[in-house]
């Protein structure tokens, strides 16, 4: 992580202000925020997410007021999610007050009442809770990008949505809340990834209502996980994200027998008399085509003898 160097300390190591402009003139140094820098090679080394985090940490500094928390996005990166979904070029800062929002180029206030119980602490720097930071991304983010964020945390750190509804419920005013409480009632920890996450989203808006993550078994026992199940038209959709084929294969595979794993495993479920559509990141882009998709696994689902095995 790049180190931070203040202006206080430049001057005391005897650095000048006229050395300070012309570190930042030679793009030697990068000025972060007034009186705020960081080596420029060291900077732009870092990913976007550690960007934002030296970003964060200089605006969160002790000129910062009291009542400053870090929320939104900001908040999200602090809590270690994933967030490639949203737009890191601006830190978000929320004050614990009804008025006062405003935005630059480096950051957006937020002004919005929180307790303390909407507040943690982390690398030393006061954050809003995991909830709240659900809900305050729900309340600002697109429904997809929000979803994908809160399907994150329900998964890996146990978020409810009566959590989450329990925030938006502290603050029933809030313009923002009915566009929240349907992200709040769509996560679901299922989704194991960003991937999967949106191709629910997509068949939800197809009009499907698939069971996630379910097991299948024929006459020799359960032999896979599904991703989704499309209950009265025995189709099973996989989402395909290809990582499984690079660096997620199991040690001593390699990325030929997973996908020969994955062609057994789909001749199993097709041999138990259901269909399976497979689907990729560029289907998530065409809802017309998956719908097509689905439409033909149905029928040849309709035109043959009733599934066998089960379905859990």
């Amino acid at each position: 992580m790049a180190r931070i160097v203040s202006r206080s300390d430049a001057l005391t190591r005897g650095v000048t202000d006229s050395e300070l402009q012309r570190f930042c003139r030679t793009k030697t140094w990068r000025r972060l925020r007034p009186g705020q820098y960081v080596s420029r090679i060291e900077f732009d080394s870092l990913s976007p997410v550690d960007k934002h985090r030296v970003m964060a940490e200089s605006m969160m500094d002790a000129s910062t007021a009291a009542d400053a928390v870090l929320s939104h996005v900001s908040a999200a990166v602090f809590h270690g999610l994933e967030v490639s979904v949203a737009d890191l070029g601006r830190v978000h800062i929320t004050r614990n007050r009804t008025g006062g929002a405003r935005s630059n180029s480096l950051r957006v206030v937020h002004a919005a009442p929180y307790s303390a119980s909407d507040v943690t602490s982390i690398d030393g720097l006061p954050v809003t809770a995991l909830a709240r930071t659900i809900a305050d991304v729900a309340r600002s983010l697109s429904f997809e990008n929000a979803v994908c964020l809160a399907d994150l945390a329900a998964r890996l750190r146990n978020v409810t949505s009566e959590q989450v509804a329990a925030v938006l419920d502290s603050c029933p005013t809030h313009p923002s809340n009915r566009k929240a409480r349907r992200v709040a009632e769509f996560m679901d920890g299922k989704s194991e990834s960003v991937g999967e996450s949106r191709c629910r989203i997509v068949l939800h808006e197809l009009g499907y209502t698939p069971r996630l993550q379910v097991r299948i078994a024929d006459a020799d026992g359960v032999f896979a996980r599904i991703d989704f199940y499309l209950d009265g038209i025995y189709t099973v959709v996989e989402f395909d994200g290809r990582i499984k084929y690079g660096r997620l294969v199991p040690e001593g595979a390699t990325p030929s027998d997973v996908v020969w794993k994955e062609k057994v495993h789909e001749d199993r479920i097709r041999a138990t008399g259901r269909q399976v559509v497979r689907l990729t990141w560029a289907d998530l882009d065409n809802p017309e085509h998956i719908e097509r998709l689905i439409r033909a696994a149905a029928i040849r689902a309709a035109q043959s003898p009733p599934p066998a095995g089960s379905i859990g």
